[in-house]
């Protein structure tokens, strides 16, 4: 289904540089919390998938889905489970998987399934970081939180406050300039500007957190839409 979102039912392979697959076991976002709800990709990829039969005139896809409401696809829980080859997997970047909307018993239900793939590394984006409980975290399992603004650096101190292997710090889209940013206990800092439409962070914003990171020997990842920052050095 050339454009839709038939790819969101099965694991498939990501166009995120750090990632090799992706999976929506939860699908959808109640936006709460988020400054920046108006121009979630995710949100607007999801409604724009157009039209919503097939030539039969049947309907197709997940009508949840489409409408980004936070909801459980539970035939998505073991869907890893295909892949053989040790990989990097990016799981409900469709979607919050922390959501006030979710309860905790699915995400502990989702946990127990990736004990069962050890060779894989989970990765898990999340604006919700306060929703994230005290229990143990699966080794495997990399948990990050998204900050745009200053007003989303509460996020960093409420990761912290949870036991997880590795903790990562995703400053995409950057909007402003963050000054001083506590990355203690932080593993791995991913930085990238707006697509759809482009919105580049400015070089100097770029620089600072990388260089805030590089002092305490934390790996920085650019994504390639950082264009003005790339040009910026000739690269």
């Amino acid at each position: 289904m050339k454009g839709s979102l038939w790819r969101w039912f099965v694991i498939y392979k990501s166009h995120i540089e750090y990632l090799e697959y992706q999976t929506n076991p939860i699908v959808g976002c109640s936006g709460k919390g988020c400054a920046v709800v108006k121009v979630c990709w995710a949100a607007k990829q999801a409604r724009r998938q157009i039209p919503r039969l097939d030539k039969s005139g049947r309907e197709r896809g997940c009508d949840l889905c489409y409408r980004f409401v936070p909801h459980v696809h539970w035939e998505r829980f073991d869907d890893f489970l295909s892949v053989k080859k040790p990989s990097r997997i990016g799981v409900s970047f469709m979607g919050e998987f922390y959501d006030d909307e979710i309860d905790n018993w699915v995400r502990f239900d989702y946990y127990i399934h990736m004990f069962k793939a050890p060779q894989h590394t989970f990765i898990i984006l999340t604006k919700q970081p306060q929703n994230i409980t005290e229990e143990s975290l699966p080794d495997n399992l990399w948990v990050g939180v998204s900050i745009n603004r200053k007003e989303d650096l509460w996020r960093l101190d409420a990761l912290r406050a949870v036991h997880a292997r590795l903790r990562i710090a995703s400053f995409e889209p950057l909007y402003e300039d963050l000054g001083e940013v506590n990355l203690e206990k932080f593993g791995w800092i991913i930085i990238g500007s707006q697509t759809r439409p482009d919105l580049q962070p400015k070089p100097e914003w770029v620089y600072s957190l990388s260089h805030q990171a590089s002092e305490l020997g934390i790996p920085v990842f650019w994504k390639n839409n950082l264009k003005e920052t790339a040009e910026s050095i000739g690269y």
